[in-house]
């Protein structure tokens, strides 16, 4: 039986781990930290007895990768799947705006959404749809040195469209801002999105935490196919000859007896390993964004919808989930080195101009989780970079939202990174 390491418990790595055990492969998966999940987990809040996740993690309908994950390791039944596209936009002083697609008559279906969504002026809706009619036939080439800024401006946005739309999906999207973002990777994201059928601009949440969302059956799937996963384990260095890794030391162990590695690990995390080990590796280099969440416990919850988009707002979108709240703010940089007690008094004065009915009384617990490198900047220089990168050298192989697949940071493209790498350890195997 060939054995392959795969260093890194997040998306990417168990990916990878599920489908090389699938493929009776022996599978040693390890992990830094006391527990699997990476950037996407779950936290107990003992005086609340609750379960909260690190930051609300937007899936898609169109995340095909993500979804068939899920389902090998039989854990697809705890995401709802809406039959449309739906999202409510609410205007400081509690206007709401629905961006409500119908189920039928794909795709016509979403220029009837996007005509309904009375936020914008009707000469601003017809210049959205122009906008997307256009997509259809843009050839991405057109846009290799564009800003989504400059796109934007191009197609003749209003200040009112970029506010009140288009801000909203490159900031949920990009998790950075339409000057700094890429309109190439932006263009392929709504492609995906708005033009591969009716289900992929849905928007999926999870039912339970993400710990119990992936988590725990992708350990139960890698463990009953005798994969040994080892947490609390770091990796410091290894050796290579001739761009092959002959040995692989952690705090704990050395492993020599291995057919394959796969790195599923952050860029900047790979290189400290590398000049660990005195190997020149040609690593990226990235430009990253924060992402803050802040969790609110209420003691009477007066929102209705699952979730809600903030137009032109610090936070960005509320997600409702029965006793607690949870209020994101992307491309979080000018919030980032503020206090707890300040963000916290920030986001409630933020609520209470969009929301009449949220006063901050009913708050009776509250959590701030900061992710200061929560993603790459899709910017222009990262579409280069990653383009250039190799992740294939020799007997290892890497893995990882941030490498070329062709996706911004997101779950699906770290999901895929992992098949992808299981795919060419079990060819190169054959």
């Amino acid at each position: 039986m060939k054995r392959v390491i795969v260093v890194g418990g997040g998306f990417a790595g168990l990916s990878t781990s599920v489908y090389l055990a699938e493929n009776n492969f022996e599978v040693t998966l390890i992990e830094a930290s006391p527990k699997l999940g990476g950037r996407a987990y779950s936290l107990s809040n003992l005086s609340q007895n609750d379960i909260y996740d690190n930051g609300q993690h937007i899936l898609m309908g169109c995340y095909d990768e993500t979804i068939t994950f899920l389902k090998k390791i039989d854990a697809i039944d705890k995401l709802s799947f809406p039959e449309s596209l739906r999202i409510p936009f609410v205007q400081q002083g509690g206007s709401i705006y629905k961006l409500d697609s119908p189920k039928y008559l794909y795709p016509f279906n979403l220029l009837i959404g996007i005509m309904n969504y009375k936020a914008l002026s009707l000469k601003e809706r017809f210049k959205v749809i122009d906008f997307f009619l256009d997509l259809m036939c843009c050839s991405s080439c057109d846009l290799k040195d564009k800003t989504v800024a400059g796109w934007l401006k191009c197609k003749k946005q209003s200040e009112n469209s970029i506010k009140a739309f288009w801000e909203i999906l490159v900031i949920g999207a990009l998790n950075t801002t339409i000057e700094k973002a890429s309109a190439e990777i932006f263009s392929e994201v709504l492609k995906t999105i708005f033009l591969t059928g009716n289900k992929s601009a849905t928007i999926l949440l999870p039912n339970v935490g993400l710990t119990q969302l992936y988590v725990n059956d992708a350990e139960r799937f890698i463990n009953q196919r005798n994969g040994i996963i080892n947490l609390s384990e770091k990796v410091i260095g290894f050796e290579a000859n001739k761009n092959a890794i002959t040995k692989l030391i952690t705090n704990k162990n050395s492993y020599e007896n291995f057919d394959y590695v796969v790195f599923a690990i952050p860029p900047f995390a790979l290189e400290k390993v590398a000049l660990e080990s005195n190997q020149c590796l040609a690593i990226p280099k990235f430009r990253y964004s924060p992402i803050i969440n802040v969790h609110f416990w209420l003691k009477e919850n007066p929102f209705e919808e699952k979730f809600y988009g903030l137009i032109d707002s610090k936070i960005h979108w509320v997600f409702n989930h029965g006793y607690h709240i949870t209020l994101t703010s992307s491309a979080a940089d000018d919030l980032i080195l503020l206090e707890e007690g300040e963000i916290k008094k920030l986001f409630s004065s933020e609520l209470e101009k969009y929301f009449p009915i949220f006063h901050r009384e009913i708050v009776v617990d509250s959590k701030v989780i900061k992710e200061k490198r929560a993603t790459f900047i899709p910017d222009i220089a990262s579409n280069q970079v990653r383009n250039n990168f190799s992740h294939s050298i020799g007997k290892m192989i890497i893995a990882g939202d941030w490498i070329n697949t062709g996706l911004p940071s997101t779950i699906e493209s770290a999901v895929l990174s992992g098949r992808m790498a299981a795919s060419k350890v079990i060819n190169s195997l054959k």
